[in-house]
């Protein structure tokens, strides 16, 4: 009952909340929401005591994914786009402020990366920048504020200012640029996710390509295309999905 209370919209809550809700005293919540975080379903803040899902609940819902109707619905699109073109594709849906893998496909001159299920650092990411460059401004100026802009390459875009711009492009010409800016050798391409009934994105997929046998030019000349073609298929499984 607890975990249910969770969702897009109510990212994180307090313990009152969840007791007055639940209709459970506050010492039995502070209780079961203990043992939730001792277990990693649940994650406390430090700062301000609010409560958060879990590493273990993105891969309890992962694990649900893997026999949900919208992985076998993206499976074989993403399957067929491999096959056709040869090219490494990666694909993830969006959940409060982290993407949560959805389905994979590598060649096999791509760099070597353990991927987590549950991906953060948006703004290092191709999937992640052409999300946010198609948040609405509330929901962005949100998101930014409640993140650090960690510097993972020396490509990583950390200044606030530089970032809205590379967003601004991204949403301009359709599809986002990762330049060796979340792993050094990994260049990739994303394109948004979006459901067309609710107008909103809900998801991201992209291309990824090792930048010693790649250049950006040759991507951009090439593969935007395909990219944004499969993008939309993706959405419009996304829109009949109702996710």
């Amino acid at each position: 009952m607890v975990l249910s209370l969770f969702d897009r919209d109510h990212t994180s809550r307090r313990l009152s909340e969840i007791s007055k809700i639940t209709g459970i005293n506050k010492t039995s919540v502070y209780r079961f929401v203990n043992t939730l975080v001792k277990l990693g379903y649940l994650r406390k803040s430090e700062n301000n005591n609010l409560i958060h899902l879990g590493p273990k609940s993105f891969v309890l819902g992962h694990n649900f994914f893997r026999g949900f109707d919208i992985l076998q619905s993206v499976k074989p699109v993403i399957e067929k786009t491999f096959l056709e073109h040869n090219i490494s594709i990666d694909s993830a849906m969006l959940h409060g402020r982290s993407l949560i893998s959805l389905h994979r496909r590598e060649v096999d001159n791509l760099i070597f990366m353990r991927l987590p299920l549950v991906m953060k650092d948006l703004h290092a990411r191709a999937m992640g920048k052409a999300i946010l460059a198609n948040m609405n401004n509330g929901d962005l100026s949100s998101f930014l504020e409640s993140i650090k802009l960690e510097k993972l390459t020396p490509n990583t875009i950390v200044d606030p200012k530089a970032l809205l711009n590379d967003l601004k492009l991204s949403k301009e010409r359709g599809y986002s640029i990762n330049n060796e800016e979340y792993v050094k050798g990994l260049i990739c391409i994303g394109a948004p996710v979006i459901n067309y009934n609710t107008k909103k994105v809900q998801g991201a997929v992209s291309l990824d390509f090792p930048a010693s046998e790649y250049s950006m030019e040759i991507i951009e000349s090439n593969y935007t295309g395909i990219l944004t073609k499969l993008a939309s298929e993706l959405s419009e499984i996304f829109t009949i999905s109702g996710v």
